[in-house]
C-alpha cells in the first residue's frame, strides 16, 4: 500500500527553522567510511553548522574500506571541516559470518560481484597474513591529527540510545555490522532508537546473464547478510529503507562548480576528491533522515533478508502484509519518490555552511 511518508524528526524541519525551545534532533552516523572525499564521507556535512542538528558521533564500520582506515578518513575530514569535537569511534572489523573466503566461494558459484568494498583488492582483501586491516596507511589528504576514542562504536550506540531514548535517529549507510552487534548485546536496544535509516533496496540486483551484482543497492546487505537479517527483525520503531532513491543524483560538472564558489579548506577538499558521474548515495540516505518529507512517496511492507547461501544470498526481500514465510520479517517503510531539486540545494547550502 503506497502512502506518503509522513515521519517527523523531532518536529524539526531543516531550513523551516525551529523554536527557540525545541531540542536539536539527535543523529549518529554508522558507516563504512572511505576516502578522500565522496559519498562515505561527504554526508557529514549536512550534519554540520546546524542549529537544529546535533551529530552525537560517528561510528565506523568495514564495508567499502576497512575500519581502521576508514574511522582515519573520517578524522581527517572532520579536521577538514573544522569540526574536530565531534567523537569517532571504531566498530566492528568483520562481519558476523561472511569471510572473503565465503565470498569468493560465492563468486565460484554464480559470478563475480562488481564491489566487494574492502575486499576488492587480493593484496588488502584480509586473505593474506602480511596484511593487516588495523593497520592504517599514509592517506591521501593526510592522516589526522585528532585522536579516535578508545571506547567501541557498539558500545557508544547502546549509550547514546539509553542516554536520550526514543531521541536519536541512526543513519546507518554501511553494512548494519555494528547495529547487529548493538541488538545483541543490549535487549533493549533497538525499542530505545527512535528512527534507523538504510540504504539497501528490496530487489534482487543482479544481473541475470553474469551473476554480476549490482553495487547500488545491494552491497551493505550482501557484505554482512546475517547482521541485516538480525536488524530487520530486532522489533526497531521505524526503519526507513532508501535504496530505491539513493542513485538518482548524480555528481554532476554543475554540482562541482556550485561546491567550488565557496573559499573554504572543505570545499576545496570536496571538489578536488569529487567521485565525478556517481551517484550521491548517502547524502541521500542522511538528508531524508535529517528532513524526513524529501521523501515523497513511499510504501510499507514486510521485509527479511535471503541468508541461504544461494544467488540471492544477502538480497533483501518483501512480503505482501497478508503473508508469513517463517523466516522472520520486519516491517519497514520503503521510500520510492523524493524531491531531489531540495535535495540538492539542501547538500549545497550545508557545503557552504562550513566555512
Amino acid at each position: 500500500m503506497k502512502s506518503v511518508l509522513a515521519i517527523a524528526a523531532c518536529g524539526i524541519i531543516t531550513g523551516l527553522g525551529t523554536s527557540a525551545f525545541a531540542a536539536p534532533a539527535k543523529f549518529i552516523l554508522d558507516q563504512d567510511f572511505t576516502g578522500p572525499g565522496g559519498s562515505d564521507v561527504q554526508p557529514i556535512v549536512l550534519f554540520l553548522n546546524n542549529p537544529d542538528i546535533e551529530l552525537l558521533g560517528l561510528t565506523g564500520v568495514t564495508g567499502d574500506d576497512w575500519a581502521a582506515k576508514g574511522v582515519s578518513h573520517a578524522l581527517r575530514f572532520l579536521e577538514i571541516a573544522g569540526h574536530s569535537e565531534i567523537p569517532v569511534y571504531q566498530g566492528a572489523s568483520m562481519p558476523i559470518t561472511n569471510t572473503p573466503e565465503r565470498m569468493a566461494g560465492w563468486e565460484s558459484l554464480y559470478g563475480p560481484i562488481g564491489w566487494k568494498g574492502a575486499w576488492n583488492d587480493p593484496e588488502t582483501d584480509g586473505k593474506s597474513e602480511t596484511f593487516d586491516p588495523m593497520t592504517v596507511p599514509t592517506l591521501p589528504e593526510g592522516n589526522p591529527t585528532i585522536p579516535l576514542q578508545s571506547g567501541s562504536a557498539v558500545t557508544f550506540l547502546i549509550e547514546q540510545v539509553h542516554m536520550f531514548p526514543g531521541e536519536v535517529t541512526i543513519v546507518a549507510a554501511g553494512p548494519l555490522t555494528n547495529i547487529a552487534l548493538a541488538v545483541r548485546q543490549d535487549p533493549e536496544f533497538a525499542g530505545l532508537v527512535k528512527r534507523l535509516v538504510i540504504s539497501n533496496g528490496p530487489q534482487a540486483d543482479f544481473d541475470a546473464i553474469t551473476g554480476k551484482v549490482m553495487p547500488t543497492d545491494a552491497f551493505n546487505t550482501v557484505f554482512d547478510p546475517e547482521a541485516a537479517q538480525i536488524v530487520l527483525t530486532a522489533g526497531f520503531n521505524s526503519i526507513v529503507v532508501t535504496g530505491l532513491i539513493n542513485t538518482r543524483v548524480p555528481v554532476d560538472q554543475a554540482l562541482v562548480d556550485e561546491m567550488s564558489q565557496n573559499e573554504s579548506e572543505l570545499s576545496r577538499y570536496l571538489v578536488e576528491n569529487a567521485w565525478m558521474d556517481l551517484p550521491l548515495w548517502d547524502e541521500i540516505i542522511a538528508a531524508v533522515a535529517i528532513d524526513p518529507t524529501l521523501i515523497t512517496g513511499s510504501s510499507n511492507a514486510k521485509a527479511a533478508i535471503e541468508l541461504a547461501f544461494g544467488r540471492y544470498y544477502g538480497q533483501m526481500i518483501v512480503f505482501p502484509e497478508d503473508v508469513s514465510p517463517g523466516i522472520g520479517t520486519g516491517t519497514v517503510d520503503i521510500a520510492l519518490d523524493f524531491d531531489e531539486e531540495r535535495f540538492r540545494t539542501m547538500f549545497l547550502a550545508a557545503v557552504a555552511a562550513v566555512q
